[in-house]
């Protein structure tokens, strides 16, 4: 089982830091080392993937600053990891930058991120060329969290919902082109644990770790509905899947295989 570091709160994950981070910010999340790559990538399953394969992360003063690992599909039905692609990130005050080594999974090579008392606010995509491509911007409501992406003449509107316990239990995505309202995605989020969520620390990393750590604890089923709504007349699609984490005898959730 792996160990995992646990420091007493004081300033939270963001509170304002001098350029040369010299000042120690902790906290009481987790701050795992290593996941498996297979386990990371649930609610999908991909059987091509070698599960002792892992995501690596290193931290300082409680931030993390680097990321190692990439979910690639080079074809279609064709999924693989690679272990050397990363990430690095840097703070000054309330702006996190992160450098990919290569091209990212949201097309990104350079990624700069604005918070405010430890949240995400807004958050630019640039390419290989240093143009910006992508800014998406976050609001926050009662129970309530809705992104907003502009990425070339795509839109994309996502709304978070929360229960009384702070996890996420549904999430309803508008993809709009050229204006014009695409389709609908809904999703329903259940069975949690009474674990930490391990993903709270990364979710500046990439889309799947980001909706994974909104959570207070962690979800182990989803239920979704894809709505066509420039064919109405089209019977929505739908989905379900259910899996399962171990968890060691502190009752964190196990890692890596």
């Amino acid at each position: 089982m792996k160990k995992f570091f646990y420091i007493l709160c004081i300033a939270g994950i963001f509170s304002s830091c001098d350029n040369d981070e010299s000042a120690a910010i902790v906290d009481q999340e987790l701050q795992p080392e290593k996941i498996s790559a297979f386990i990371a990538s649930f609610p999908k399953s991909y059987s091509s993937i070698d599960p002792h394969l892992n995501y690596e992360f290193s931290y300082e003063n409680g931030l993390l600053k680097k990321a190692s690992g990439k979910i690639m599909s080079p074809a279609p039905g064709i999924t693989t990891f690679m272990t050397d692609p990363y990430s690095l990130f840097s703070y000054n005050n309330d702006k996190i930058s992160i450098q990919h080594s290569e091209i990212a999974g949201n097309g990104a090579k350079k990624e700069i991120c604005n918070v405010e008392n430890g949240k995400l606010k807004s958050r630019y995509l640039y390419d290989s060329s240093d143009s910006q491509f992508s800014e998406i911007i976050y609001t926050y409501q009662a129970d309530k969290i809705i992104v907003h992406e502009k990425k070339y003449t795509w839109e994309y509107f996502t709304t978070y919902f929360f229960d009384s316990n702070q996890n996420l239990i549904k999430s309803e995505k508008l993809e709009k082109s050229g204006g014009i309202d695409s389709k609908l995605t809904t999703t329903f989020y259940s069975n949690f644990d009474t674990a930490k969520n391990p993903f709270k620390k990364l979710y500046v990393c990439n889309d799947n770790f980001y909706e994974k750590s909104l959570s207070k604890n962690n979800y182990r089923k989803i239920d979704y509905t894809v709505q066509d709504l420039q064919n109405p007349q089209f019977l929505p699609g739908s989905g379900h899947s259910e899996w399962t984490y171990s968890y060691g005898s502190d009752g964190q959730i196990i890692l890596t295989l």
